[in-house]
Order: structure tokens, then sequence, then C-alpha cells
């Protein structure tokens, strides 16, 4: 590869837009395509909560501690308008038995890595978030000092805006329908605005770069997990940082309202669900958040959001080089949010180097390589 390689990166998500900012800060001549706008998709439905908790084994819990840290050096660099929140994060038990028990498993395993935490009194908690009724909580609050959250459509947003300020080119709206190889190496990726050329295409595409690796013969194993989220209308620094309170979670937004999500509530969706207005099971998520935040007793959903997430086979990222085509480059991952920066960072170093980096080897595409002579 060439001292400075003209790159092509294709999804203009988090990760992609944070790959291509990274690019340009090293001086490579990047063009970073999107088929709607930076953000936009599956970012923008995101939690966005940056967070190492419950990341295993311990090889990718310290990869996503990296993830945590790197945000205080970008947060500087890409100023206010990042989406980036304040530091801090706290859990307790669901109620009963099973959410004591749940907590102290986190605990033991939060020990066992060495991850910075502190137990609270009910008082002490209350104090970090005055406006969050936390007198019934049974057991003390898990308090994470280094965790935060991001919008994550603002987030991709200051990347891409970054990166074009040094120097890289955006095409979007823009789709690409494959990439384009001449003896056995990817020379660029035909668009519906015509060929772009590079020395090396980085697939951050999300679900959709199953679809543009298969025709090279490489079978990325992914799954599609539905995320859904709910902006609510909220008096202003309502909430601070991010809550767990056992079955749901809320944060603050850059824009001062809240954001509510849960897991349980994900399977009520699916990528043809109508979101131009929250569906009436949102009011149950609504209802959960109003009874701990009462100044939510007159909220209502201003948004509803829906994403496929990719989730890689093993739950772990696929980064690096695709085995047997040369010129192309995978960065595919579920917790996209938390790893954009770290990731970003050193899939660029790769790229520019030519060296494989160690913090990176436990996620390389051809570790599914007894998949590729499965039958599709």
């Amino acid at each position: 590869m060439k001292e400075s390689p003209d790159a092509i990166v294709i999804g203009a998500g988090v990760v992609g837009a944070a790959i291509a900012y990274f690019l340009t800060r090293l001086g490579v001549h990047t063009t970073l395509v999107e088929r709607d706008s930076p953000g936009s998709r599956v970012s923008k439905a995101s939690f966005g909560y940056i967070n190492a908790v419950g990341k295993r084994p311990e090889h990718y819990h310290q990869f996503s501690r990296l993830g945590v840290e790197a945000y205080s050096t970008l947060e500087e660099e890409l100023g206010p308008d990042a989406g980036l929140g304040g530091v801090g994060a706290l859990h307790w038990p669901a109620p009963g038995q099973e959410g004591r028990t749940a907590m102290d498993t986190r605990i033991k395993e939060l020990d066992d890595l060495s991850y910075p935490y502190r137990l609270l009194t009910v008082p002490e908690a209350a104090e970090l978030e005055p406006n969050v009724c936390v007198e019934s909580i049974e057991g003390p609050v898990l308090y994470l000092p280094i965790e935060r959250w991001a919008d994550g459509d603002r987030l991709a947003l200051a990347l891409t805006k970054q990166a074009m300020a040094s120097g890289a080119y955006l095409v979007a709206p823009c789709s690409v329908r494959e990439l384009v190889t001449y003896n056995g190496c990817v020379v660029g990726a035909s668009t519906h605005d015509g060929f772009l050329p590079a020395d090396v295409v980085v697939v951050a595409a999300g679900v959709a770069s199953v679809g543009l690796l298969a025709p090279l013969g490489y079978r990325l194993p992914l799954d599609r997990a539905i995320g859904i989220l709910g902006v609510v209308s909220a008096p202003p620094d309502l909430v601070r940082r991010v809550l767990y309170p056992g079955v749901y979670h809320v944060r603050p937004t850059s824009g001062g309202r809240v954001a509510i999500g849960c897991r349980q509530m994900d399977i009520f969706a699916d990528e043809d669900t109508d979101t131009t207005a929250p569906p009436k099971w949102m009011d149950q998520l609504l209802h959960l958040a109003q009874q701990d935040i009462q100044a939510l007793h007159d909220a209502r959903i201003e948004e509803f959001r829906v994403g496929a997430r990719p989730v890689p086979k093993g739950g772990l990222p696929v980064i690096g080089p695709i085995p047997g085509v040369q010129g192309v480059y995978v960065a595919v991952m579920h917790s996209a949010v938390t790893l954009a920066a770290i990731v970003g960072q050193t899939v660029a170093e790769e790229i520019v180097s030519g060296e494989n980096l160690a913090l990176l080897e436990p996620y390389r595409p051809d570790r599914f390589a007894d998949l590729a002579s499965d039958a599709w």
C-alpha cells in the first residue's frame, strides 16, 4: 500500500464517520459515502450509552474501556456541539431477589475487572439526581463515574463535519451498488452517482455490510437486533446522567429532552414499524419513567425511533481486512457508539501504517473462515 492511500468509507454512522475523521487527520484522501445523511439511521436510534459494563470476555471489556476513555480527547477536538453528554451512570436493582442477585453479580464482575465504581446510599443517589424518586430502591445504587452518553446522530454529524474540514469528501445521499474488483483487488465502489476509485474501501455499513461483502466471497455472520428509542419532552436539566432503574433506561439529550428505551420492548418493533407516531405500547414505557421521574407527568413522546443494529456472531466486533481480497476492510459491531472513537483511531492507524495492531487481533474477519464454504 502506498504511503498515503486514497480511501472510501461506506457508511456515515458513528463508526464510519469516526474512521473517516481519523483517516483525514492522518493525511489520507478520504471519501465518505452515505445513503441518507450522516447519523440519520441506526446511530440516531441508538440509546448511546458509552460503557464497558457487562462486556466480556475480558479483552472485549478492556477494548470497550479504551473506547470510553477515548472520548475525553475526542470531546476536546470536536467541541461542544458533538452530542457528547456528561460523565457518570447510575444503576439500581429491579425489585425483588432476582434484581438484587443480578446487582451482586454485576458488582463482583466489576471487582474482578478492577473497574471504577461506587456503591451509593439512597440519599447519596438522590443528591446526584434530585428529580428522580429513589426512596423505594432496594439495596445500594451502583455509580459508574467514567461512563457517559452521546446522541449518536449528532456525534456522527460532528465527526463528518470535522473530517470534511480536514479535506474529506462526503457523497450523500448515495447508495453503493457493489465493490469493484480487478485481479483479486478491490479498486473502488460502484454507486448510483458513478464509480469511485480508491486504494482501500472500508465497509462500515452496519447490516448492509453483509450484501456488500458477499460478492467478494466473504460471508459476514451477522444478525439484526431491532432497537427502539423514545425522545420525550422534559423540563431542562431533568436528569443529568445515564440511569438504569432496573427495567428500562433513560438519559438526557443534547437538546434538553430525555431519551428512554427498554430492551424487553425492542421485540415489539421491526424494520417496517411506522415511526411517524409512537405506537400505543410506548405509553407503557413512558409510564415507567413517569413513576420514577414525576416531572414527566405531563410529558409526551415527541419522537419514536427504530433501528436495525448489527450483531456479529458471538457478539464481538468484526474489524480488519477481508481474507482473500486485497483493498477492502470491514468495521462492524453492536456497541458502535461506545467503540467509535477507539475503532476510528485504530483502523486509521492500521490502514496508514499497513501494520496489524495487536489490540484488534481478537476481532479479525478471518476468525469466521469455517463459514466460508457453507451454502447460502
